[in-house]
């Protein structure tokens, strides 16, 4: 391949030269940016396979229809006169998303535009440069008109596997980053042995019942961010767990899952829903990550992530209280199906980031083994807030696994 470093009369700008700029790639440059991205963000999948992933999750929910975005910093005074190609100094995506705002004193929630960035990337010849960071510095302001109409976007948010610090400095402030982990071998010995019985009816989630379910959280995440502004004083911020986000994960666990298991039937099973009544109800949705080409040789690191946990309102205990007996069995057969579907999929742990107080509360006495882990390198949540309030007065509330792009 050749690059524009190799051309004889074009020198590489510095970082900060007032000539780099922000652009859209053409397709030729999409495909050898995925090209050489694929060691980092390929997963799973071979090179061929993740060149047939990229346009596919371009065409899925909430990507489609110029949902995604692609982005290269690049180098307004290079012309081919100039030898080689155009300099793709360093590349990323956005993929447009809903967000939910409620300040104090609302009494209705707003609803705005988000962006979520993922797969920063620079090409390995042009690194140690400072490309990426310069990049950054011009894709925050960008985003904040980017497809947001007539008002500014809410925020981006961007999911660092590079530690707090680097994308703080740029503008993007990290968020808690906590999770559970359960182990699904310890678990499943225990529930195979007796330790524990389902005592509630649990149903499966599939694509056929999902949207409803997807409608009724955003209902009821409504009404918790206006009770959770006035109780903090603090401007609440949401990702909106809607039907089409849940899908986009989803779609991209089945292709995935589809080729390591050579299948074209990945599981119909997407979450768990169980419950005495409506109103008392707990579900969780969730998607499969794979570290390898043979899952029978990643169990460990192999994951089921909880998408999102929903606990009904009815089933909240009054202050001080435990959480009753139905709720805690709901919430340990949805855990269960979790860990039945985890063990069939080759999936050693299932991790559920960032546990409401109700969730602390009902796994005081669940029953399952689990751990809590701090992360501090990998997947920071990370927020760039676009309005009046400082960072520092904003709450995002439903941190979980559904808003990471």
């Amino acid at each position: 391949m050749g690059s524009a470093s190799q051309g004889n009369t074009y020198t590489l700008p510095e970082a900060s030269a007032p000539s780099l700029v922000l652009k859209h790639p053409t397709d030729t440059e999409k495909h050898r940016t995925w090209t050489l991205n694929h060691k980092e963000w390929g997963g799973a999948l071979a090179l061929e396979e993740y060149l047939k992933r990229e346009p596919y999750l371009m065409s899925v929910p909430l990507s489609r229809d110029g949902g995604m975005t692609h982005w290269i910093l690049t180098d307004s005074s290079w012309s081919p006169q100039k030898g080689g190609e155009r300099p793709v100094l360093a590349s990323c995506e956005s993929i447009r998303k809903r967000v939910m705002v409620a300040a104090p004193n609302d009494t209705e929630v707003h609803d705005g535009i988000g962006h979520g960035i993922g797969s920063v990337f620079t090409y390995p010849e042009f690194r140690g440069k400072g490309y990426a960071g310069r990049m950054l510095s011009e894709l925050g302001p960008t985003l904040r008109k980017w497809q947001s109409g007539d008002h500014d976007s809410v925020c981006s948010a961007l999911w660092s596997d590079i530690g707090k610090h680097y994308y703080a400095k740029k503008g993007w402030t990290a968020f808690p980053s906590l999770h559970i982990e359960f182990p699904v071998s310890t678990n499943q010995t225990q529930l195979n042995g007796g330790g524990s019985k389902e005592k509630a009816n649990v149903s499966p989630i599939t694509y056929d019942n999902l949207e409803p379910l997807c409608q009724k959280d955003e209902q009821l995440l409504r009404n918790n961010m206006l009770l959770s502004a006035r109780r903090t004083g603090k401007t609440t911020v949401a990702f909106t767990p809607d039907y089409d986000t849940m899908r986009w994960h989803m779609y991209r666990d089945d292709f995935i899952t589809s080729i390591l298991f050579k299948t074209d039937s990945p599981s119909p099973i997407k979450g768990a829903i169980a419950g005495s009544k409506e109103g008392r109800r707990v579900w969780a949705l969730w998607s499969r990550s794979y570290y390898g080409s043979n899952p029978t040789e990643t169990v460990d690191k192999n994951t089921l992530y909880i998408l999102r946990l929903v606990i009904e309102p009815d089933a909240e205990p009054a202050s001080g209280q435990p959480p009753s007996q139905d709720v805690r069995d709901a919430f340990a057969a949805v855990m269960h199906m979790a860990l039945t579907e985890a063990a069939k999929w080759h999936l050693g742990k299932i991790d559920l980031w960032n546990p409401s107080d109700m969730t602390r509360l009902l796994l005081e006495n669940c029953g399952l083994q689990h751990r809590w882990v701090e992360r501090h390198e990998d997947s920071i949540p990370s927020i760039m807030w676009y309005g009046k309030e400082d960072i520092t007065r904003v709450d995002w509330i439903a941190n979980e696994k559904y808003c990471w792009c």
